[in-house]
């Protein structure tokens, strides 16, 4: 199973479906090149809420994995965490 940290300047959102966090994407992309903007997190482990984010906004996805069975030393995971680069999108 596969769960989604979503860290947005000190606060952490957890998803457990990948669509809610690729539509959070977006939404930060389209935020960031503009002058800003409210973003709506409705389906995360937090309550509702809104977050205003800007070009200066940190953001970062990780993305874990809750094994279904014990690990085993042999098991290796690639870190396949997300940064958004806001100084590339200008």
């Amino acid at each position: 199973m596969q769960v989604f940290h979503v860290y947005i300047d000190e606060l952490r959102f957890t998803f457990v479906d990948r669509e809610p966090v690729e539509e959070l994407k977006r939404q930060v992309i389209q935020a960031s090149r503009s002058a800003g903007d409210f973003i709506a997190i409705t389906q995360s482990s937090r309550p509702p809420s809104e977050i205003f984010v800007t070009s200066q906004t940190r953001v970062r996805i990780e993305t874990a994995s809750i094994p279904r069975e014990p690990a085993t030393a042999s098991d290796h995971e690639e870190d396949d965490s997300f940064w958004f680069d806001f100084d590339s999108l200008s």
